[in-house]
């Protein structure tokens, strides 16, 4: 009989030795153990903004060695006016004089709308030969050409290059169109296309060449032509309002 409370008081001991709370050194030890925890997350994180921080300095270096800016010259929502003059060279005639005028509004800094006309003339020298070649006589040797057309123009190339110590900004754009011409030997509908190239000065005013080529069909002494007449022009343009 006295083996039983023995046991009882073993059990009631295991029970307190239980219940007791974890000894100040496991505390200490989950304690440290979290702040570790902390530790590695905010170097982590440290880690992290340090690598985002170099890679954009990077970037920006690279940005910078490129020259890439703003654009200087803004179109988009601007009205440009063109005086022009060149070389204008016929299929039936010889080359010539050609001077005209446009109007073109941006839709964006890619993409406008331009309507343009012009004036230019048959090559006399040329109309004499066909008369002479042919016995006829043609009733004006000096045959005025007028032209009016409306084009789309798509600028997909924008740039700069260095001339002398100054930057300029460029850009390339593609036309494509329909027209009508007037002359004594033609009098009909003209498909545009063209290419042409823009040189900005400041930022109102700007360079232009521009190289079209203009089929339609044209009659003479009695015979019909499909041709292809092309004109290359400069130009001087004035972008309203004057500032971007």
């Amino acid at each position: 009989m006295a083996l039983a409370p023995r046991l009882a008081v073993a059990v009631a001991v295991a029970v307190i030795v239980t219940a007791l709370p974890a000894s100040p050194s496991g505390v200490r030890a989950e304690a440290d153990g979290d702040a570790a925890r902390g530790r590695s997350t905010a170097t982590t994180r440290t880690t992290e903004m340090c690598i985002d921080r170099e890679i954009a300095e990077k970037l920006a270096v690279k940005r910078k060695r490129r020259g890439a800016v703003d654009r200087l010259f803004v179109k988009q929502s601007r009205h440009e006016l063109t005086a022009s003059g060149g070389y204008y060279a016929s299929d039936l005639f010889s080359g010539t004089w050609v001077a005209g005028g446009a109007y073109t509004y941006h839709m964006t800094d890619q993409t406008a709308v331009e309507f343009g006309g012009g004036v230019t003339h048959a090559n006399a020298d040329v109309v004499r030969a066909i008369e002479d070649g042919r016995g006829e006589i043609l009733a004006d040797d000096f045959a005025r050409v007028l032209y009016a057309e409306s084009l789309l123009l798509w600028s997909p190339v924008y740039g700069k290059l260095r001339l002398g110590g100054s930057i300029a900004h460029y850009d390339i754009h593609l036309d494509l169109g329909v027209g009508v011409v007037d002359s004594l030997t033609s009098r009909g509908a003209v498909g545009v296309a063209g290419l042409g190239v823009k040189l900005f000065a400041g930022r109102a005013v700007a360079f232009r060449l521009d190289a079209r080529n203009r089929v339609y069909r044209q009659e003479l002494l009695d015979r019909r032509f499909l041709v292809n007449d092309a004109a290359v022009t400069l130009g001087f343009s004035v972008f309203l309002p004057f500032r971007n």
